[in-house]
C-alpha cells in the first residue's frame, strides 16, 4: 500500500517550516514543489480559474470541471510519480489552501492516502505580515485570511485533518503533534508525539489593530476557539467563526476592495472575450482551412503563368544576346580593317621619309665635295651653302611635319587600340552580364520550383488535414454510439438493481422475524463493545502514544465481533435445521396417527 501524504497547508504569509522540520525529523520525507516552485502550480490553477491568491472572490464551486487545468494536473502527477512511494510523503504548500480539490484528485488518481493540516496563524500577525510584504490594508488581510479558513474546511470534507495553531504549537510542541497524531494518524506525526518533548518557546503576541468594525475581535475569538477544537467539531466551528464574522467583513470592506472585486469581474470578463476571440480565430481557420483548396489552385495558376513568363524572358534574353553577338563580330571586323588600313599607311609614309633622307644626305654629301673641291669659291659656295642651309631647314621642317603626322597616326592608331580594348572590356562586360541574366534566371527557375514544391506540400497537408477531419468526426460517432449504448447498459443496470434491492429487501424482513430473538443477546456485547469504544476514544484523547495498542485491541473486538457473527449465523442455521427437523416430524406424526385413525375405524 503506497504511504500517506501530508498536505500542509497554511493562511497567506505563514510559515509552516517549524512544522514541517519536526516532521521531517520524525522520519518523513519532505518533497520537493512541484515543477520546482511552490507558487507555480497553484498561480497556474488560479489563473486557469480567472483567480488569484489575494482575491476575496469565492473559488468555482466546481474546480475540477474548469478549462485549462491540464497543465497543473500534468504538473501535479509528474511530480506525484518522482515522489518517494514507501516513505510518509511532507508537502509544505501554504500556495495550495484554495485548490486543495485538484491535489485531493490528483492522489485520489495515484491511490496515495491524504490527509491535510491547516497551519493557523493569528489573523493580527498575517495582517501585519501582508501590510510589511504586500502593503495590504488590515480589512483585506482579515478576509482572505477568513476566506482561506472556509475554503479549507469545505475542500477537506471527509478528509483526516485539523487544524494546529501556532500559539498553541510553539507553547506546546508535544501537544501539537499529538493532535495532529490523533486526528490525522501521519505515521511520523505519531512517532514526534511520543519522542521527548522539545524545548518550548517564547509565547507569541500578535500586533493589535484596532478595527472599529470590530473583525479583529471577532476573528481573535474565533482563533482562540480553534486552537482547541476537535476534528469532528471543525465544520461547526468554523461555520459559526464565519457567521459571526461575515457582517464585521462585509462593513469593514472599504471603496477600495470594492474595486479590485470589479476590476477582478473586468478581468474575467476579459478573459471571456479572450476565449471568444480565440473560438473566432478558430472559425476563421476553419474558414481558410476550407479555402485552401482554392487558394492551392490559385497558386498553379500563378506557378503556371510564372513559367509562361519566365520562358518568354528566356527568348528574349536568348535573342538579345544573339544580336549583341552579332553587333560584337560587325565592330570587331571594321575596327581590324580600320587598324590594318592605318598601318599601311604608317608604312607608306615611312618608306617616303626614308628616301627623303637618303636623298637629303646625298646632297649634303655632293655639297661637302664641292666646298672641298672649290676652296676659291667661298662666297659662292657659302650663298649656296645658305641657300642648301635654306633647304635643309626647309627639309627639316617638312620632316618634322612628317614626324608630327606620324606621331598623329600613332596616336590615332594607339587611340583605336584602346576603343578595341574599350570594345573587349564592353563585351566581357556583356557577357558577365548575361551570366548575371542565366544566374537569375535559373535562380527564379529554382523559386518557381519551390512555389510548385510548396504547393504541392499544401495539396498533401490539405489532404492529411481532411483525413484527419473524418477520422476525428468517424471517433466522435463512435463515441457518440459507446455513449447511447453505455446509457441503455446503465439504464438496464439500474432496473436491474432495483429488482435486486427490491428482492433483497423482501427476504431480508423475512428474516428479521428470525433475527429479533438474537438481538437482545448481541444488545448486550455492541453496548459492552460500546463502552469500550468510548473508554478507547477517552484514552486516544488522553495519550496519543497508546494508538498502536488501542488498534490491536479493536482489531481484536472485531475479531469477537466476527466471531460473534459467526455463531450468530451458525445458530440461525441450527436454529432453521431445528425446525424443518421439528416440522418433518410433526408432518410424520400427524400422518401415523391418521392412518391408526384409520385402521381402528
Amino acid at each position: 500500500m503506497p504511504s500517506p501524504v501530508f498536505l500542509l497547508l497554511g493562511v497567506p504569509e505563514s510559515g509552516t517550516y517549524s512544522l514541517a522540520d519536526a516532521l521531517v525529523r520524525s522520519g518523513a520525507v519532505l518533497a520537493g514543489p512541484p515543477a520546482g516552485d511552490p507558487a507555480s502550480v497553484s498561480q497556474h490553477a488560479l489563473a486557469a480559474c480567472g483567480m488569484r491568491w489575494d482575491s476575496l472572490a469565492p473559488m468555482p464551486a466546481k474546480l475540477a470541471k474548469a478549462p485549462g487545468l491540464d497543465a497543473a494536473r500534468a504538473a501535479l502527477d509528474t511530480f506525484l510519480e518522482h515522489s518517494p512511494a514507501e516513505s510518509p510523503l511532507v508537502v509544505a504548500e501554504p500556495l495550495a489552501t484554495r485548490i486543495v480539490g485538484l491535489w485531493r484528485e490528483r492522489l485520489e488518481a495515484a491511490e496515495r492516502p491524504l490527509c491535510a493540516v491547516l497551519w493557523l496563524t493569528h489573523p493580527g500577525s498575517a495582517a501585519a505580515a501582508l501590510a510589511r510584504r504586500r502593503q495590504f490594508a488590515p480589512e483585506k488581510s482579515l478576509a482572505l485570511w477568513l476566506a482561506h479558513l472556509v475554503e479549507f474546511e469545505h475542500a477537506t470534507r471527509g478528509l483526516p485533518r485539523t487544524i494546529v495553531t501556532e500559539e498553541s504549537f510553539v507553547a506546546d510542541p508535544a501537544g501539537g503533534m499529538k493532535r495532529i497524531a490523533q486526528a490525522t494518524r501521519f505515521p511520523p506525526a505519531a512517532a514526534a508525539a511520543k519522542s521527548p518533548a522539545a524545548a518550548r518557546q517564547a509565547s507569541i503576541v500578535a500586533p493589535p489593530l484596532g478595527l472599529g468594525s470590530g473583525l479583529d475581535t471577532a476573528l481573535d475569538t474565533g482563533y482562540r476557539k480553534l486552537a482547541s477544537t476537535v476534528s469532528g467539531e471543525l465544520k461547526r466551528a468554523v461555520e459559526a467563526l464565519a457567521t459571526t464574522a461575515r457582517p464585521a467583513a462585509q462593513s469593514a470592506v472599504p471603496p477600495w476592495l470594492a474595486q479590485e472585486i470589479e476590476a477582478d469581474r473586468l478581468r474575467m470578463q476579459a478573459l471571456a472575450d479572450m476565449a471568444a476571440g480565440h473560438a473566432a480565430r478558430a472559425d476563421r481557420a476553419q474558414r481558410d482551412l476550407a479555402a485552401a483548396p482554392r487558394d492551392a489552385r490559385a497558386l498553379a495558376g500563378q506557378v503556371e503563368s510564372l513559367r509562361d513568363e519566365q520562358a518568354r524572358e528566356r527568348e528574349a534574353l536568348t535573342a538579345q544576346i544573339e544580336r549583341l553577338r552579332s553587333e560584337q563580330t560587325t565592330e570587331r571586323d571594321g575596327l581590324t580593317a580600320q587598324l590594318e588600313r592605318l598601318r599601311g599607311e604608317q608604312a607608306q609614309e615611312r618608306d617616303a621619309l626614308t628616301e627623303a633622307l637618303a636623298s637629303t644626305r646625298a646632297e649634303l654629301a655632293r655639297i661637302t665635295a664641292a666646298l672641298a673641291e672649290v676652296p676659291g669659291n667661298e662666297a659662292a659656295i657659302r650663298g649656296e651653302l645658305g641657300q642648301a642651309q635654306r633647304e635643309l631647314s626647309d627639309e627639316r621642317s617638312s620632316i618634322m611635319k612628317l614626324t608630327e603626322a606620324l606621331e598623329t597616326a600613332r596616336r590615332d592608331a594607339d587611340g583605336h587600340a584602346h576603343r578595341f580594348e574599350s570594345a573587349r572590356h564592353h563585351l566581357e562586360r556583356f557577357a558577365v552580364e548575361i551570366e548575371e541574366a542565366r544566374a537569375a534566371l535559373a535562380a527564379r527557375e529554382d523559386f518557381c520550383a519551390r512555389l510548385a514544391s510548396e504547393a504541392d506540400a499544401l495539396r498533401v497537408r490539405e489532404a492529411q488535414l481532411v483525413d484527419e477531419r473524418e477520422a476525428l468526426r468517424r471517433e466522435r460517432d463512435q463515441a457518440a454510439r459507446a455513449l447511447d449504448r453505455e446509457r441503455r447498459e446503465r439504464g438496464q443496470s439500474d432496473e436491474e438493481r432495483g429488482t435486486a434491492q427490491h428482492r433483497s429487501t423482501a427476504e431480508f424482513r423475512s428474516t428479521i422475524g428470525t433475527l429479533e430473538h438474537t438481538l437482545a443477546e448481541r444488545d448486550s456485547h455492541i453496548a459492552a463493545l460500546s463502552a469500550e469504544a468510548d473508554r478507547m476514544a477517552d484514552a486516544i484523547t488522553e495519550a496519543a502514544v497508546r494508538i498502536g495498542g488501542l488498534e490491536e485491541q479493536l482489531e481484536l473486538r472485531t475479531a469477537e465481533l466476527a466471531a460473534l457473527q459467526a455463531k450468530h449465523d451458525a445458530l440461525a442455521e441450527s436454529l432453521r435445521a431445528l425446525q424443518s427437523k421439528s416440522l418433518v416430524r410433526a408432518a410424520r406424526w400427524l400422518g401415523g396417527e391418521r392412518a391408526a385413525n384409520s385402521g381402528g375405524g
